[in-house]
């Protein structure tokens, strides 16, 4: 794909052929329709969507936005992600509709990682999702957070006799999370050259092992 275009565009630079072909906008193209109850299904136009209501257009969009993620992801291996990011999710959109939108998400199992203000998901179409609510204090200049979680019929917080977070999180969803990635040798380039580290150091005094984010 690179090498066709810089074929078709020889002044592009490297980089402008990177941008212009790992641009996953132009891989598909899809074409809205929208079908109202007693009207015949039509294409959604700038036109017509300029002329809907804000829960309407938000919902327009998000609908599609599901079904065309689903399709491709279908086309992955089963081990692939399945997610999307939504920045400011769903605003606009009035309360009585998020449940279908939100059961959608689950029904195309997609993950979804979504950021808003004052955004909590507690509908019956969704059997969990996870809360961080985020607080920034002016003073300290520190921003802390603290878990919520959804279960699908009550939202559980620290407040359940839990200590902090990790401990929220391993007791519902029955892992400890973590920042850390440990890689053992076979992971590194060191397996590829056929050196083995061990706990001596470069002058043969042991050294201690520091786990890497």
């Amino acid at each position: 794909m690179i090498r066709d275009y810089r074929g078709a565009h020889p002044r592009a630079t490297y980089r402008e052929a990177l941008a212009s072909v790992l641009d996953y906008r132009s891989w598909y193209s899809f074409e809205l329709q929208l079908k109202i109850p007693g009207e015949a299904e039509a294409r959604l136009t700038r036109a017509k969507h300029s002329v809907m209501s804000g829960g309407e257009k938000s919902a327009s969009i998000h609908l599609p936005l599901f079904a065309a993620a689903n399709a491709l992801y279908s086309s992955a291996r089963e081990h692939c992600p399945r997610m999307i990011a939504l920045d400011e999710a769903f605003v606009g959109i009035d309360e009585r509709y998020k449940p279908d939108l939100f059961g959608l998400a689950v029904k195309f199992d997609l993950d979804l990682f979504m950021t808003g203000h004052d955004l909590w998901v507690t509908c019956d179409t969704v059997p969990m999702i996870a809360h961080y609510d985020m607080y920034h204090d002016k003073t300290t200049r520190t921003v802390s957070s603290l878990l919520v979680l959804w279960d699908g019929a009550q939202l559980i917080d620290a407040s359940a006799g839990l200590p902090d977070n990790e401990a929220l999180a391993t007791q519902l969803l029955g892992f400890r999370p973590t920042r850390h990635a440990p890689l053992g040798t076979a992971s590194t380039l060191y397996a590829a050259g056929g050196a083995v580290l061990d706990e001596a150091g470069p002058d043969g005094e042991d050294e201690d092992d520091d786990e890497a984010g």
